[in-house]
């Protein structure tokens, strides 16, 4: 449903009985269970909380769920979840979006504006511009225990890349893993995954380790030049996953983490060996992760975890560059030169945590993280110089319950990033249970996003090196904000027991004032190429009304705060489960 092809009054007037419906039914709270109780989630405000009283909207995908929905991958399940949407491999890895934010533009092809976790630890990428390459996503389904999906803004809890929602990828404990597990799928279209894990005891230490393999043929055909033909698209993926949990004594424990992703995917469309020829993509990602937990009560916890992330992408072959020139007699020139879209780089994450309870009505998780990113890659930046670039956030969540109907949630992130400065991120939330199983939610927040190294330094330059040495510019960083998101929402959760269902509904307005695009720019005169005619240059200078005045030296894509963004409507979610084996979403 499209809420901007109904009529405001009409809409509105469909949400309020959408509301209003699930208040008029009795709900018995003496029944038997044959429905559960809302899940308890910790991927809003750090704070273990039942779904009913999370800070923001949340679907959470179990592992039935995932078993039944007959998906091949984490991207796919998204679809989902009420808001998101989803595009197919298609050479390219998958672009997840929310509220579609995340679809076109070069800087937005990873989608950099929804934080994605595995057990807590971040899956954003610096090479892939900050945002998520699926392709290199380092679990498999077969060990996922559930992915709890907030939806809208969480910088509070988890820093900028969670601008507009924050999907946490939660895996078995190494204890629910014992003994050996093989599964294989195998059909048309090349489809191969199989999947071989062990689970069991070294020492004191439960080990869980998984490897997998991930391959298909992905679109075989496609529309060029006005005609279908095969397009090669084939896709391999290798996974290696080790995860060990270690008891300290009977307050403490230590885990281990350990992965490496390896995908090969074809490039390339056929008939055109000269402008973008078939090759290979070959990229992999290797992560090394440490976590320590304290518990000194059941109410009080600390956290200090430790996360390493190196990411590398290789596919080379000859580009092919064409332009008119601004010679004194202009003319189009033409060369080859060797094109590598990939590089590498190598973060750290250092984060501290605590959780405790101050006084009987009240909770509250409080932490700071850093962060350390560097990133080497000439098709962004025209060099072979290492770009770093460094974070300190503090970040806190305080719950206030001062009678059993209201409970209060507040909460804060202050980010300081090397590039982009100070950004303070705060929100409020406040929920009344109507009755108990009947929750309202009312959230106010502001968040930030902070852009991209490619969208704040970028520079890419064709230069015909070997020939003419000619230059033409086709991307220039020259100064660009954070993004900011204002957001209110209010929320409506539900469950019914005697019906063995549940609503979820969340009414939202979300203004973004000054969203980065990628456009063509004015080049300064300090940085001119060789593109465009130099009669046209001429012209603008001494013509301010023609059309080339702004391109005196000729233009280049660059990232700017150009957008003004308004996104209001609503989204929904209905659960019936008629029978213990059977749900309908």
């Amino acid at each position: 449903m499209s809420p901007s092809k109904i009529a405001a009054p009409a809409r509105w007037r469909a949400l309020f009985l959408l509301l209003a419906l699930p208040l008029a039914l009795p709900a018995r709270a003496g029944d038997e269970l044959f429905f559960s109780e809302f899940p308890i989630v910790a991927s809003v405000s750090r704070l273990p909380q039942p779904l009913s009283e999370t800070p923001a909207a949340v679907t959470v995908i179990d592992q039935e769920m995932i078993r039944a929905s007959g998906f091949r991958t984490v991207e796919d399940l998204l679809r989902l979840v009420p808001g998101f949407q989803v595009t197919s491999h298609n050479q390219d890895p998958a672009i997840v979006a929310y509220h579609g934010l995340n679809s076109g533009m070069n800087s937005d092809e990873y989608g950099p504006r929804v934080q994605v976790l595995i057990d807590g630890r971040s899956q954003y990428s610096p090479l892939f511009k900050s945002g998520v390459n699926w392709n290199l996503l380092p679990v498999a389904l077969e060990n996922i225990e559930r992915i709890e999906v907030t939806r809208g803004s969480n910088t509070v809890s988890y820093g900028s890349n969670a601008f507009m929602g924050v999907i946490n990828i939660i895996t078995l404990d190494s204890t629910q893993t014992r003994g050996w597990l093989a599964s294989a799928n195998h059909g048309n279209n090349g489809i191969r995954d199989e999947m071989l894990r062990w689970g069991g005891k070294v020492g004191g230490a439960d080990v869980r380790f998984t490897a997998r393999s991930f391959e298909d043929n992905g679109f075989q055909h496609g529309f060029y030049s006005n005609v279908w033909t095969t397009a090669p698209d084939d896709r391999q993926s290798r996974l290696f996953d080790l995860r060990a949990d270690l008891p300290l004594g009977n307050h403490d424990e230590l885990q281990f983490t350990l992965s490496h992703v390896r995908d090969v995917s074809l490039y390339g469309r056929p008939g055109s060996p000269a402008n973008d020829p078939l090759r290979e993509l070959r990229q992999h990602s290797t992560s090394f992760g440490l976590l320590w937990r304290h518990a000194v009560s059941a109410a009080e916890e600390y956290k200090l975890r430790y996360a390493y992330t190196q990411d590398e992408a290789v596919g080379p072959y000859l580009e092919r560059v064409s332009f008119g020139t601004n010679l004194a007699s202009p003319s189009s020139v033409t060369y080859f030169q060797p094109f590598d879209p990939g590089g590498r780089s190598a973060m750290h994450e250092l984060e501290f945590e605590h959780t405790l309870a101050p006084t009987a009505g009240t909770r509250m998780a409080w932490g700071s993280g850093l962060k350390s990113v560097a990133l080497n890659s000439p098709a962004q930046f025209s060099s072979s110089d290492w770009k770093h670039r460094d974070a300190v956030r503090l970040f806190g969540n305080l719950e206030y319950r001062p009678a059993r109907p209201w409970l209060f949630n507040l909460g804060a992130s202050l980010e300081h990033d090397s590039l982009s400065g100070l950004m303070f991120d705060p929100r409020a939330s406040v929920s009344y249970h109507v009755i108990p199983q009947q929750t309202l939610r009312l959230v106010v927040s502001r968040a930030h996003r902070s852009p991209s190294l490619y969208e704040t330094s970028g520079r890419v330059e064709k230069r015909d090196v070997a020939g003419s040495g000619l230059l033409n510019m086709t991307y220039l960083a020259q100064g660009v904000e954070p993004e900011r998101i204002d957001t209110v929402e209010v929320g409506y959760l539900g469950e019914f027991k005697q019906l063995a269902a549940s609503v979820d509904v969340r009414a939202f307005h979300e203004r973004i004032p000054n969203r980065i695009q990628i456009v063509p720019l004015a080049l300064p005169a300090s940085t001119p190429d060789d593109q465009d005619s130099l009669a046209g240059r001429y012209l603008a200078q001494t013509n301010p009304g023609s059309a080339n005045t702004i391109f005196p030296y000729g233009r280049a894509d660059g990232a700017i705060n150009l957008e003004r963004v308004v996104i209001q409507g609503y989204e929904y979610q209905l659960r019936w489960q008629p029978f213990a084996t059977t749900r309908l979403i």
